[in-house]
């Protein structure tokens, strides 16, 4: 106790990084929280730690990611996320085969049964608007219930990890969270900014955005989320849908009433009260007064959700052509692996370069694009993902991610294992997810996750950086002539109106389209 109460006071006096997170509940203990160790016991037996008398795990301690990191983010041991989650556990439960979860009594995503040895039948995720009124009734539904639910598993931080314990030492500065709010504080803690004392916020740091995490990372926050839908509606076929932003349209065509909320007639800046949506409290939405006053997100209700008026600009939405640009990108990611990568299929997706890989530090495109486009609760990162929008907007980014990993079948060597800014080399175990678990764990198909998209995002031309003219003799025959007579035609041109550019002509792709 004099222990903690010590550290307490130490921490009041240097300012460190106060990061709290999320860790199951049975392990929030005074105990727990002074050994350092979250292993918990399966069932009534308090000698089954982790499963260990069933075979399914046992109690050791945490890998860490030694490599070095790259980016913007400079500081060493000044922010609690660093070598996640050693500042607050090292030990914790490493489940075996499929066995998963903080105590091992779950499967791994895509496998079920008593001793997860059966492969779970994938469930499919489709377009929203293709969903029929039942199975759109149960994802709202879900959602609502989700937002009004509490965890069961797991709760939050209050304080820092110096003062986990309270001013006496005795007291864990927890807080219990609805299974919604615990997804929305999950990416806020992703995307906090370090900090340095009152209103000294260190903001160039992103473990889940602004580099190769932002894929993994947002597929296993939706994965979390799916699961947790699954046991509250006590369906284990279910699944999110996703919404196809690319319409190229200046307007929202989920943002509707009987979908995920239209606009409020008497202030367009909120949701209709005719939506459920629009009795949604969102919380983690005040940055500046948590770096002020070095505190946390406590997950209380900060206001509604807000969201501008997406037609007041000449802007749009994606096109399916930037999204087929997109998956004509070879390589997954590339040096520096941050926001300036260019011909990075990661970075184009996320949205920091053109669709065709092209750096243009001014472009605003595809995942980015929309966020913006939504504007509101949506445009700022620590708070986007209270709208719901959130959830069917990553679904359809991680489809689009799965389609490039089915056409390039990428080794985990893609996906850089050094000199990536922190938390996400491919060993990084993503903040704040725990137990902890690698980037490289989910570097893989979805088939393999146990789900799928209905969606079909195949192209019948080669993209401006997959042009293949014929892996066979024939193929390349058959190339030939085709540029022979693009040149024949370019001279004839060329002689008869004066110079014009070689190819002027634009792509035209199979239509989209999408399976029921």
């Amino acid at each position: 106790m004099m222990l903690a109460l010590g550290l307490g006071l130490l921490c009041v006096a240097l300012w460190p990084d106060p990061a709290g997170a999320q860790f199951p509940r049975v392990c929030c203990t005074v105990e727990g929280i002074l050994s350092k160790q979250c292993c918990p016991s399966m069932g009534s037996d308090p000698a089954n730690v982790c499963g260990s008398l069933l075979g399914r795990g046992n109690c050791t301690p945490v890998r860490v990611d030694n490599k070095p990191w790259g980016g913007p983010y400079n500081l060493r041991n000044v922010d609690d996320r660093e070598r996640w989650p050693m500042k607050f556990f090292n030990q914790t439960c490493r489940c075996t085969g499929n066995f998963a979860g903080h105590d091992c009594s779950q499967c791994k995503f895509g496998w079920t049964g008593p001793n997860c040895d059966q492969r779970k039948a994938p469930v499919v995720r489709k377009n929203i608007h293709s969903l029929t009124p039942e199975e759109l009734q149960e994802f709202l539904n879900a959602l609502e219930m989700a937002k009004n639910t509490t965890h069961p598993d797991y709760v939050i931080a209050t304080q820092h990890w110096l003062g986990l314990l309270g001013p006496n030492g005795t007291e864990p500065q927890i807080a219990n969270i609805s299974i919604y709010d615990f997804f929305v504080w999950q990416h806020y803690y992703s995307v906090r900014d370090t900090l340095l004392g009152p209103g000294r916020p260190f903001r160039a740091i992103d473990f889940s955005h602004k580099g190769p995490a932002f894929i993994t990372w947002h597929r296993y926050h939706l994965l979390s989320l799916e699961r947790e839908l699954q046991r509250l509606t006590g369906n284990e076929n279910f699944a999110i849908p996703y919404w196809n932003f690319a319409t190229g349209q200046s307007e929202c065509d989920v943002c509707t009433d009987s979908l995920l909320g239209g606009r409020n007639p008497d202030n367009p800046f909120l949701i209709s009260n005719q939506s459920r949506f629009s009795r949604w409290g969102v919380v983690c939405n005040s940055l500046d007064d948590y770096n002020r006053l070095v505190t946390l997100c406590n997950g209380t209700s900060e206001g509604l959700i807000q969201r501008g008026m997406m037609n007041g600009g000449n802007g749009s939405l994606p096109t399916m052509n930037d999204v087929r640009n997109c998956l004509g990108i070879r390589d997954f990611d590339s040096p520096p692996y941050f926001t300036n990568s260019s011909f990075s299929f990661r970075n184009a997706l996320e949205g920091y370069e053109k669709p065709d890989g092209e750096l243009d530090e001014s472009v605003n495109n595809l995942h980015n694009l929309v966020h913006s486009m939504l504007n509101g609760t949506s445009a700022l990162s620590h708070s986007a993902a209270n709208d719901p929008i959130f959830v069917v907007l990553h679904a359809f980014t991680d489809a689009i991610f799965d389609e490039w990993m089915k056409r390039f079948v990428p080794s985990n060597a893609t996906f850089p294992d050094e000199m990536a800014p922190i938390g996400h080399n491919r060993d990084y175990n993503m903040v704040p997810f725990f137990p902890p678990i690698t980037n490289e764990e989910i570097y893989i198909t979805s088939e393999q996750l146990g789900y799928s998209y209905a969606v079909d995002l195949a192209e019948t031309d080669g993209g401006p950086n997959v042009f293949v003219l014929g892996s066979t003799l024939g193929g390349v025959f058959i190339g030939l002539l085709v540029l022979l007579l693009i040149f024949v035609l370019y001279l004839r041109q060329r002689r008869n109106r004066g110079f014009e550019p070689l190819i002027k002509a634009d792509f035209t792709n199979r239509k989209y389209t999408e399976e029921a």
